[in-house]
């Protein structure tokens, strides 16, 4: 018996600490761990588009000549194929690991937008999640990350990098997804973590990964500029 318990207590260990280190930037979390949170639910989960089209310079001088409009997905970057496949894809695992959601929020860009209507239908497009990002965007954006979800449920968000930049100092590349845990009012929002677009596999076989970025600055707190 002392030798089963000696044996056991490693493994337990590591399961319960799936998660408790997840506040920590590079420290891998158990993908069942996070899995079998994300089905209680609480979590505000971040979806920073899947791969776009190289049209950063056309998107630029539409902006610089004041014709980008949010309607009109020919002034902007879009999804690429490889980025529309993705966002099935992430809508299947989704799916298969039976994450609920409550309310979805996106912008109003097409990028964003599409790639909602393919994961979970029914978001609410909001300028807080719209370019261009402001002061006051940022500090609504923070504000809503740290909003707990209703019961039994997540809250899903449908955006770009430069907008959850701007709210909370995270770096993110496209098809990268955060999962945040609501702080203390007076606290940023925890992030739990990364979940790049390759890590959706390794969450289905239960293997480590995820760990949470470090602020991009390296200064530990949000921007409110």
């Amino acid at each position: 018996m002392t030798l089963t318990i000696r044996f056991l207590l490693p493994l337990l260990l590591a399961c319960l600490a799936g998660l408790a280190n997840a506040t920590e930037p590079g420290v891998p979390i158990s993908g069942k761990a996070l899995i079998d949170e994300l089905r209680k639910g609480g979590y505000i989960v971040y979806f920073r588009h899947t791969k776009t089209l190289p049209q950063h310079e056309h998107e630029a001088r539409m902006w610089r000549e004041g014709r980008w409009r949010a309607e009109d997905c020919s002034t902007q970057r879009n999804l690429s194929e490889a980025g529309l496949a993705e966002a099935n894809d992430q809508r299947d695992w989704i799916a298969m690991f039976r994450i609920p959601f409550g309310r979805v929020y996106a912008s109003s860009a097409c990028r964003a937008r599409i790639h909602a209507e393919r994961v979970a239908r029914g978001a609410e497009l909001i300028d807080v999640l719209t370019p261009p990002r402001s002061r006051e965007k940022g500090l609504t954006l923070r504000a809503m990350l740290n909003t707990a979800p209703a019961p039994g449920t997540n809250t899903f968000m449908f955006a770009h990098g430069g907008i959850l930049w701007n709210a909370t100092d995270y770096d993110s590349v496209e098809s990268e997804t955060f999962v945040f845990r609501p702080a203390a009012p007076d606290r940023p929002p925890t992030l739990v973590a990364s979940i790049k677009f390759e890590d959706w596999a390794r969450l289905a076989r239960g293997e480590a990964c995820c760990a949470p970025r470090a602020f991009w600055s390296g200064t530990g707190e949000p921007p409110t500029e």
